[in-house]
């Protein structure tokens, strides 16, 4: 493959592309979520589940409910300190997103090292040769390091110099951030950060739309589209890709945000209750509601299915949160 050292994206939008924008943007004008606290849990789950996708896919081995815990929690948990101290970092660079500012190539540097703390010594670009192997096969070589600073130069030169839908421009900074591989390690998870700080700016509804997901879901396509987009030597395929990924990723947050969600009167005096006393117990809430204490269990189960309710720390010495307000759901 011979490299240049100027980035000049090639790339065709399509009318499939075209539409697909303008469905993402229809979804997008559907989900209102008027509950604050609501929306402060859906952030937090975003970022939580934005964080294990995007590491997961590197090959971390916490789960997500261990990532939730380090977290939400600052737990201490078992695991290697490589997969733990990724998680921290990941956590540190997320919560200072509002910091950083896409189209400002320092910031990205800035913001890779954070995500690598403790793990390696660059602090600007690779001074060394970098490849992408598959089976002890080499599949993918980098462009040489000693033309890396002015790839990436032309690069920013570009996004902020071209005025393309934020959906595709996204897409392409993904896509020759990954090409470049201007890292030593982190290459993947700095583009996928970086994608959620143009979208986020792009609309802040993406705040609570954990896109790493649907790419972590997804990833055998993610990186064939790459793979197809460096054979092909255009974008396309990886354009294709990230917009069916959007499209997808919002359809099920639509999903979840528009519907109506029917509760029995029992569930409903259960809400209130909790409303009143988050710290009362399954015995109170029998006794309140004349329920069996397996009547109150299988009720609250229900309610914690449809994320309704939410129940913070143990059994003995937690408390409920509500998630969902009446106007979410239907009696």
């Amino acid at each position: 493959m011979n490299y240049i050292s100027e980035i000049k994206p090639i790339y065709t939008i399509t009318t499939n592309n075209r539409k697909l924008i303008s469905n993402i943007e229809d979804l997008l004008s559907k989900i209102e979520i008027k509950d604050k606290q609501r929306l402060a849990n859906l952030k937090m789950e975003s970022k939580v589940r934005s964080i294990h996708s995007s590491l997961a896919i590197e090959n971390n081995n916490l789960s997500l409910d261990t990532i939730f815990e380090i977290i939400c929690f600052n737990k201490k948990v078992l695991g290697s300190y490589e997969d733990i101290q990724e998680v921290r970092n990941a956590n540190e660079l997320y919560n200072q997103i509002k910091e950083f500012n896409w189209r400002v190539e320092s910031d990205l540097v800035r913001a890779h090292i954070v995500l690598m703390k403790y793990f390696e010594d660059d602090d600007y670009y690779r001074k060394h040769g970098e490849g992408v192997s598959k089976e002890n096969k080499i599949i993918y070589k980098a462009p040489d390091s000693l033309i890396v600073p002015a790839l990436m130069k032309s690069l920013f030169e570009f996004i902020n110099n071209n005025k393309i839908h934020p959906l595709i421009l996204s897409a392409l900074f993904h896509y020759y951030l990954v090409y470049i591989h201007p890292f030593t390690d982190g290459n993947g998870r700095i583009a996928r950060f970086w994608v959620s700080l143009m979208l986020i700016d792009y609309n802040k509804k993406f705040e609570y739309i954990p896109i790493e997901e649907e790419i972590y879901l997804t990833q055998d396509d993610y990186y064939k589209a790459i793979e197809e987009s460096n054979n092909n030597g255009n974008a396309n395929s990886f354009i294709n890709y990230m917009l069916d990924t959007i499209y997808n990723c919002l359809l099920k947050t639509t999903q979840k945000t528009t519907q109506k969600i029917k509760i029995n009167n029992n569930q409903q005096k259960i809400i209130k209750l909790i409303e009143n006393n988050p710290s009362i117990t399954r015995k109170e809430i029998a006794k309140e509601i004349n329920l069996t204490e397996d009547g109150v269990k299988y009720n609250l189960n229900r309610l914690k299915k449809y994320k309704i309710i939410e129940r913070i720390g143990p059994d003995k010495g937690g408390y409920w949160t509500i998630n969902r307000r009446s106007d979410n759901y239907e009696i």
